[in-house]
């Protein structure tokens, strides 16, 4: 058996040895965005690089998911590197889809790549004649949480069952030997805690009529418009609290001018870091729309789906993402977990294994925005692949015995069956006011 250090020295010598072909994966992605659950070419060229490993490889998961293992054929705990797929809707992006209006914005692009990376060198290493258990590179869709339209038909069509790609992955049973998880997420080295959410589609329904005789009818977009502001008012209770977010859009506000309309569509998200704050706070601003539809004589139906779960880093391996940092980049400032507005699906993974959502340098811009772009696709995409690698070598190496030390942590986590159940709790639909 190779010393742990000399086999990291030839895992990243391997690493850099394809380091072409791995910024050349990123690059390929993205200038080929999919938006979450269509992700077709990306996952074709996930797939072909990972058999192209030798690796046997279950693609269609999650519909457009994959899983190969690297297995050493030793007993042992199964870690899961994951590399996100999916592109954000953002036509204004001056490298978007001209037809899709699908952009990288995000940079899983890079995400891909660096786990991609990370399977190349550790396979053209030989890695696993070292190691014990299994890796699982486990490609991940929709981690974006957009097209609400369009998921929830996937859903109504029974081809999914929950709106972000990890969750179906879990619900089809992708995890279920899976101990530890970890993937990187380009931006810098970081470790965010992220938010949990739902979602809220909301329609309000009221009375068409000539917008000149508005008293012949009933406004659903001023019993929006009513929503909107009370919830707005709502936020100065929010703001003992730095967790809370909620924000929307409205996604139909009627088709002319003259005509006060009958329906009117919201789509909300509504985020805090607590899974009971969570249901309480969803409750409260469906209050806010009830209300608002009763004062103005409309109706309001309020569909709930579940979001994300709140991010539970790993301690023990946070440890190792420094010693890989270090090992990376010594001069770079090692990340504690900080707040993060935000949300993720790694979320949902964090709440049933030991699990880290960590981050390397390597885009520029505003993230979500026109001016994004990856500035350092070689640090981004290879550095990613080196440090996940790294990690990967520190839980498995030998008998695996730092990855048994971390599976501790599982005696805080939910079980898969109590994880499903959870998430589908906060799934409502609830109807308030009255016909007109």
């Amino acid at each position: 058996m190779r010393s742990k250090e000399s086999l990291k020295k030839q895992v990243l010598k391997a690493i850099d040895d394809q380091a072409d072909a791995i910024v050349a994966i990123g690059d390929s992605v993205w200038k080929n965005p999919e938006s979450g659950y269509r992700e077709v070419k990306t996952g074709k060229l996930a797939v072909k690089t990972l058999r192209g490993l030798g690796l046997a490889t279950r693609d269609g998961l999650a519909l457009t998911g994959a899983r190969a293992d690297l297995d050493s054929g030793r007993p042992g705990p199964v870690l899961a590197l994951l590399g996100e797929m999916d592109a954000l809707v953002i036509p204004s992006h001056p490298e978007a889809d001209p037809v899709t209006g699908a952009a990288h914005a995000c940079g899983h692009n890079t995400h891909i790549a660096g786990m991609l990376g990370a399977a190349m060198g550790l396979v053209k290493a030989d890695a696993a004649n070292d190691l014990a258990g299994k890796i699982a590179f486990i490609t991940a869709p929709a981690e974006e949480c957009i097209e609400l339209d369009y998921r929830t038909k996937l859903i109504a069509d029974g081809k999914i069952e929950f709106l972000g790609g990890k969750q179906q992955l879990i619900a089809e049973g992708v995890f279920d030997d899976v101990d530890l998880a970890a993937m990187i997420h380009v931006g810098c080295y970081n470790l965010p805690q992220f938010n949990g959410f739902v979602m809220k589609d909301i329609t309000f329904h009221g009375k068409a009529c000539h917008a000149a005789s508005p008293g012949n009818g009933v406004n659903a977009m001023h019993a929006a418009t009513l929503a909107i502001n009370a919830i707005g008012l709502l936020r100065e209770t929010f703001s003992g609290d730095a967790t809370i977010r909620v924000h929307g859009i409205i996604t139909d506000g009627g088709k002319a001018a003259n005509i006060i309309p009958d329906t009117v569509r919201l789509e909300y998200q509504v985020r805090t870091n607590d899974l009971k704050k969570l249901n309480e706070l969803s409750d409260r601003v469906d209050w806010a729309l009830r209300g608002a539809a009763i004062a103005l004589g409309a109706k309001v139906e309020i569909n709930t789906l579940p979001g994300y779960l709140p991010m539970i880093e790993s301690p023990a391996m946070t440890k190792l993402y420094h010693d890989a940092i270090k090992r990376h980049a010594p001069e770079a400032i090692l990340p504690t977990p900080q707040f993060s507005g935000g949300s993720s699906d790694m979320g949902d993974v964090s709440q049933i294994v030991p699990a880290i959502h960590g981050g390397v340098p390597g885009c520029s811009g505003t993230g979500h925005g026109i001016d994004y772009k990856i500035s350092d696709p070689v640090n981004a995409c290879v550095g990613a692949a080196k440090i996940l690698a790294m990690m990967a070598i520190d839980m498995l190496y030998g008998k695996a015995t730092a990855a048994k030390d971390i599976m501790k942590e599982k005696d805080t986590k939910m079980s898969i069956n109590d994880y499903l159940a959870r998430l589908r709790s906060f799934a409502a639909h609830n109807t308030y006011g009255r016909d007109n």
